[in-house]
């Protein structure tokens, strides 16, 4: 339906329909969410397999303007293998080695030289269920034979997030092709929304987590750690490029070699609120459209 209202209506109709649909159901989710706290039902329904990623880079090629995951600030940094590898033989364990969704992102995954060996690392311990590279493209043409043959053999899928740059796709679904790797893609976009960082923490948390589309969706492991949304762990390229404190404390994450951690109490955390959700402003008059460029490092890209 949106596809066929761009091709009929100018443009400037168009943006004012979308506006408009974005407005309304805005309101209605507001109505939606605040129904469920008042009668103490979940806001979000648990999952029943496991789904997170995990930078293992946390810079990046493009430095994109407002990156939700501040990789375009963030300062040149790869996750530590044998990190990496305890972190994952330890939830391998807990889920029984089974997994919905697995994505080694970053920042731009490919920047990082020991991706071969994270991949091995990931699907051994995950040995049933999607686990996949998360890239921005640009690197992919340049990636050697090996790269391909180590997605081919442990079964990882390769996925493009396009931006409005120059990207070889026809060379990376020709890589893909020749070694029998699954590769998929979106298409660029010239203009993103983001929910700007409420810098007084004041916001309703409950209000937002129940809004929020990353909230137990972009579950993210990081140092042990798991959380229900990547803002949180990532949030410290924020503070330390900004010279803010915005507060993550033990209540925001599990800790997953706690002796009585589960991999039904991890669902069920990741599925319920947690205190830096009053750091976001998900609603719909708060949400910010932005035309996509690199960044300026400006505080405002963000708040």
């Amino acid at each position: 339906m949106r596809e066929l209202l761009r091709k009929i209506l100018p443009r400037s109709a168009f943006h004012a329909v979308k506006t408009s649909w974005r407005s309304l159901r805005g309101k209605v989710n507001i109505l939606l969410v605040n129904a469920k706290i008042k009668l103490h039902l979940p806001l979000k329904k648990k999952r029943k397999k496991i789904r997170f990623e995990v930078h293992v880079a946390e810079h990046c090629n493009l430095n994109c303007k407002a990156c939700n995951n501040f990789s375009s600030i963030a300062e040149p940094e790869f996750v530590d293998v044998d990190e990496f590898r305890r972190d994952f033989e330890r939830l391998g364990e807990i889920f029984s080695h089974e997994c919905d969704q697995i994505y080694l992102i970053g920042g731009e995954p490919l920047l990082n030289p020991e991706i071969i060996t994270l991949m091995g690392i990931a699907r051994r311990n995950f040995t049933h269920g999607t686990i996949s590279i998360f890239s921005n493209g640009l690197l992919l043409p340049k990636m050697p034979p090996e790269f391909w043959e180590a997605c081919r053999n442990n079964n990882i899928d390769v996925h493009v997030s396009a931006y409005p740059v120059k990207i070889d796709i026809d060379t990376i679904k020709a890589m893909a092709e020749k070694y029998g790797v699954k590769f998929s893609w979106s298409s660029s976009r010239d203009s993103f929304y983001i929910e700007p960082i409420n810098l007084k923490g004041n916001s309703n948390g409950a209000l937002n987590f129940g809004l929020c589309v990353r909230a137990n969706s972009c579950i993210a492991l990081s140092h042990g750690k798991m959380y229900t949304c990547t803002f949180v762990p990532n949030i410290r390229h924020f503070n330390r490029k900004f010279k803010q404190s915005i507060e993550v404390t033990p209540k925001d994450y599990v800790n997953i070699y706690d002796d009585d951690v589960t991999a039904d109490y991890i669902l069920q955390k990741m599925s319920e609120p947690i205190p830096a959700c009053r750091y976001c402003r998900i609603r719909n008059s708060d949400v910010k459209e932005i035309k996509w460029g690199v960044t300026q490092g400006k505080i405002e890209e963000w708040t």
